[in-house]
């Protein structure tokens, strides 16, 4: 395949690894099945496919017959995410969100759960069910918070309304 012309277009249709782009700067013409290029796809394997309505650049041959998909750019209609260079940004369709900025770490899922870790610390914001032992040391405030195994806790701890091995803990 000789590849000549790079060309901008929007996503219409997508099938498996496979995009059709509409190309506005040639009366709206619509390409065949486009092969999306992956980052990877043996070993550690990575797949994403634009969306219609996604901006893409195309490397397509001289007739405009065959091509791929290089990658999804975004526009006016579809802004970068907030972030620096330092910043991995994924966004999921329902909204979740996978965010590596520098030394911090935060996973927000559509369901209001945020996993961080930032400083040498884990924080879950939203309840906790752990299904293994777990090893507390320090502080701890396991409120709302159920226990499927062993717990092992040193320092001060407040368990009320907690859950271990099916036995409601009782607190002040």
């Amino acid at each position: 395949m000789n590849f000549e012309q790079m060309k901008r277009g929007i996503v219409v249709d997508g099938r498996g690894s496979q995009v059709r782009v509409r190309f506005e700067d040639n009366d709206q013409v619509v390409s065949g099945w486009l092969d999306v290029v992956q980052r990877s796809t043996a070993g550690m394997r990575v797949f994403t496919r634009p969306k219609p309505g996604s901006q893409v650049v195309c490397q397509m041959d001289a007739n405009r017959e065959a091509g791929v998909v290089l990658g999804a750019v975004y526009s006016e209609a579809d802004l970068t995410p907030a972030g620096s260079e330092e910043t991995a940004h994924f966004e999921m369709p329902d909204g979740s969100t996978v965010i590596w900025e520098g030394d911090t770490f935060t996973l927000k899922h559509a369901s209001g759960i945020t996993l961080s870790v930032a400083g040498g610390k884990l924080v879950v914001d939203g309840n906790l069910e752990v299904t293994g032992d777990l090893v507390v040391a320090g502080n701890t405030n396991l409120k709302d918070t159920t226990i499927n195994g062993d717990l092992a806790v040193t320092g001060n701890t407040n368990l009320k309304n907690t859950l271990i091995n099916g036995v409601p803990q009782v607190g002040d």
